[in-house]
């Protein structure tokens, strides 16, 4: 038996899901996107500068952020995501919210963005920059599709944060990918699977735990691109066209620590979130 990953297994079980909901369905998660979303974008950006605006939502997900911002009173509006079920969703969501005419939706890379230069008024890429597969060049094509004076609104996890890991529905513990080694995050990861499963029952419970462990590796793997606090700031200030207006930080719990994130190497690790409003020169 392994002592040290069935103690590690033992203390995911005992830890609290993280409350991050939409998980019943593609409805429930566009839904869900859209109360979070419009709840953030209030808090921290507010709504003043989505009205007329042109805008581009990049990494829309499942739509609810971006049929939101046309609720919101940016015409037209424009959703971008890479994963073809993400556009297809967030088409549904967008006809249920009776936003279709104002909302479109693509298939795109945010390296290759298919605009012309200073098409739009107002770019966001919320819930993105963690996983583009070249934060630095996603930023330029950003900043790029942006007109002067036009405002970049972005808030993503950095990597060393509590749920940077992205692994979260599953293993539970706090910088999990920080603290584990991948032996130890694997097996966890694939105990809460196989247990998972075994609860929904049937003679191919454990094929199917074997089929989400594959697909999740080689999410987080491949689509979690451990960009830093420290990283974001370095390709904000390479990028000689954007201005930052705001940059701040949030710990997502214990709002007691805020204070702490003064302090550059403790906010690498208590920031859950980064949110930051750029402006195109």
């Amino acid at each position: 038996m392994d002592l040290l990953l069935e103690t590690v297994v033992r203390i995911n079980r005992l830890l609290p899901r993280p409350n991050v909901g939409g998980r019943e369905s593609e409805q429930a998660y566009s839904e869900w996107e859209y109360d979070v979303g419009r709840r953030v974008f209030l808090e921290h950006f507010g709504a003043g500068g989505l009205r007329a605006a042109r805008l581009l939502d990049v990494g829309c997900g499942m739509g609810g952020k971006t049929v939101w911002y046309a609720e919101s009173g940016a015409d037209p509006v424009v959703g971008l995501d890479l994963e073809p079920r993400h556009v297809r969703q967030s088409l549904r969501f967008a006809r249920s919210r009776n936003q279709e005419e104002r909302v479109r939706i693509l298939q795109g890379n945010a390296m290759q963005l298919p605009f012309a230069d200073a098409t739009f008024s107002v770019v966001t890429a919320n819930d993105s920059m963690e996983h583009f597969a070249d934060p630095a060049a996603a930023l330029a094509e950003l900043a790029r599709v942006l007109e002067p004076g036009g405002h970049l609104y972005l808030y993503f996890t950095p990597w060393r944060s509590p749920l940077g890991s992205h692994l979260y529905d599953h293993v539970k513990i706090p910088w999990c990918q920080l603290l584990l080694s991948r032996r130890l995050l694997y097996g966890t990861l694939e105990r809460s699977l196989r247990a998972e499963e075994q609860v929904r029952g049937g003679a191919d419970a454990d094929a199917r735990a074997r089929a989400r462990y594959d697909e999740i590796v080689d999410y987080f793997e491949n689509c979690v691109n451990g960009i830093t606090v420290e990283g974001f700031h370095e390709i904000v200030a390479a990028e000689k066209r954007l201005e930052p207006v705001d940059v701040h930080y949030v710990v997502p719990r214990f709002r007691f620590l805020q204070p702490l994130l003064q302090a550059p190497p403790l906010r690498e690790y208590l920031a859950g979130l980064v949110f930051a409003d750029l402006r195109r020169l």
